[in-house]
């Protein structure tokens, strides 16, 4: 069988514990609403040459597919290491994680759901539970999750990755793995769950109780299996200084305001208040939701994942993330022919010389690649 050659990638990679902390430093304050002594960034993009040595195919840039990964906890922390190179070689205020990544379809497969997975792609779920399964289940009585669906294979692939991880790194839960209660109610019900909204409330209402005992139950057991604290969490890069949880609610965005305020609004509120808040993200269009969610006390921050689809701008969406005291967390798109110095000027405005609510992703041009701490320079001197 392939042995991956786990332990040979640890030690190529070189962890300044130095850095690190003062990365997560500034980011937790950040998080909490707090001045720091220069925004964080996270740089993207740094090449990590041995990866050629290593994983070139003849068909991508991996060594493992993401079928082989799914069942191999060895064959998923090594494809997870090159990330962790990449970042510890930035020089940037970015945390070195990995994540174990079993599929959108984790927290359904506690009810009973499978998923498909497949070596092309990342795994999904097909499966739906009918309406009178859903209404059988009693939200507050989930049983021994920890012995359910894929619950035990995560909790053995955490354990892996703690075990082989030097305790500088973190280990991660993956978005994929805790969808928020709405997208955890349409993974469950389908797309009929956009007819229910209008043709059954009180079956939705019960299916969002469902969603968000799901969610709090995977995430209270991951959570401790990891030894993360309330209110603290790491995500990609990212460090949450004072949200215990990341969570994906991409489905939200395809309801009305209305629909949001009775469907959604309360049992995100339910679903992250256990974890001292959440950090949520959101692909596709989200901007009519925007204010509303950040005057949810149990949302401490935002993620868009297509910036470039919100219909207002970036100086109106730092605005009201200024003013609610919460923090964006991602990037923005670079305008045609803008140089790096005018880029980061205009990001740093909105905020009129203050150091929170703000943590910036910068993805590196080519020729920056080879000196990364330039660019970090740059930025903490506009700071």
């Amino acid at each position: 069988m392939d042995a991956p050659p786990v332990d040979e990638v640890i030690a190529l990679i070189h962890l300044d514990e130095d850095a690190i902390a003062a990365g997560r430093r500034r980011q937790a304050a950040v998080g909490k609403n707090e001045e720091t002594d220069a925004l964080p960034l996270l740089l993207e993009g740094v090449p990590v040459p041995e990866r050629e040595r290593y994983c070139r195919t003849d068909t991508d840039h991996c060594r493992y597919n993401p079928k082989q990964r799914f069942y191999d906890k060895r064959k998923m922390l090594f494809e997870q290491l090159w990330g962790m190179a990449s970042t510890a070689r930035s020089e940037s205020d970015a945390q070195p994680t990995a994540s174990v990544d079993l599929g959108a379809g984790f927290a359904p497969s506690i009810l009973g759901l499978e998923q498909l997975v497949f070596e092309d792609k990342d795994p999904w779920l097909q499966e739906r539970l009918s309406k009178e399964q859903i209404g059988a289940i009693a939200p507050q009585d989930l049983g021994d999750i920890a012995r359910k669906g894929l619950m035990p294979r995560a909790l053995e692939y955490f354990a892996y990755f703690q075990q082989k991880l030097p305790d500088a790194a973190s280990v991660c839960i993956y978005p994929d793995t805790l969808w928020g209660p709405f997208s955890l109610a349409h993974l469950i019900r389908g797309d009929d769950l956009f007819m229910d909204l209008h043709d059954d409330p009180p079956f939705v209402h019960h299916l969002m109780e469902v969603g968000t005992s799901l969610y709090v139950e995977c995430a209270r057991l991951l959570k401790q299996a990891l030894g993360e604290a309330e209110g603290r969490a790491c995500q990609g890069g990212f460090y949450l200084g004072s949200s215990g949880v990341w969570s994906n609610e991409d489905t939200a965005v395809l309801v009305s305001r209305a629909q949001a305020e009775e469907f959604v609004f309360p049992y995100l509120r339910k679903a992250y208040a256990p974890f001292g808040g959440a950090v949520i993200h959101f692909c596709g269009r989200a901007d009519h939701l925007l204010d509303a969610l950040l005057d949810i006390p149990e949302i401490k921050g935002i993620n868009l994942g297509e910036p470039e689809a919100q219909q207002i701008s970036y100086e109106q969406i730092m605005a009201m993330v200024l003013d609610k005291g919460k923090t964006y967390y991602g990037g923005w798109p670079r305008q045609e022919g803008e140089t790096t110095d005018a880029y980061f000027s205009r990001l740093l405005a909105p905020l009129a010389g203050e150091k929170r609510g703000l943590v910036l992703t910068y993805g590196l041009t080519e020729a920056e690649q080879r000196e990364p701490r330039r660019v970090m320079d740059l930025w903490y001197s506009l700071n």
